[in-house]
């Protein structure tokens, strides 16, 4: 893969085009991810007087209050994970509130990455494999910390 090109010859800006467009897409990154929030907070602590109780055929999937249980075999940590990193990377495909969230932070780390597309000139694919790296970071990071350094033996 080539290197990284900056997106601007020497003593030029974006244009006004480009500046609105990448600001839009980080805009639109930050309310998705505040949208997912909401959704979040809904199922975690108002989860009875939410639209989702509304369905109760997906109460396993959506209510916290039991969803945890989807990422254990047989809902029982003791037995282990249900699937292969079924409560680490994969946890999105657990139940609702962790979907919620793996896309949250897949919006932030768009917005994140959007201002940074005015200075560099990366194909797509190259721009995909930093939001997914991204991605891996914080799950990295928070589970060093979630299940290590946070936690008294």
């Amino acid at each position: 893969m080539p290197m990284a090109r900056l997106g601007c010859p020497a003593g030029t800006t974006p244009s006004r085009r480009r500046l609105r467009t990448t600001v839009a897409a980080m805009l639109l990154a930050l309310i998705l991810a505040a949208g997912f929030n909401a959704v979040m907070d809904t199922l975690s602590f108002r989860y009875d007087r939410s639209v989702f109780a509304a369905f109760p055929a997906q109460r396993p999937w959506l209510d916290p209050r039991v969803s945890w249980t989807n990422k254990w075999q047989d809902g029982d940590p003791a037995r282990g994970e249900a699937f292969p990193l079924s409560s680490t990377a994969l946890v999105g495909l657990t139940d609702a509130w962790h979907l919620a969230k793996s896309c949250m932070l897949l919006c932030l780390c768009a917005a994140i990455l959007a201002p940074l597309t005015l200075a560099l000139e990366l194909p797509w694919a190259a721009w995909l494999g930093l939001l997914v790296g991204l991605k891996v970071l914080w799950g990295l990071v928070f589970e060093g910390l979630f299940a290590h350094l946070l936690i008294r033996s």
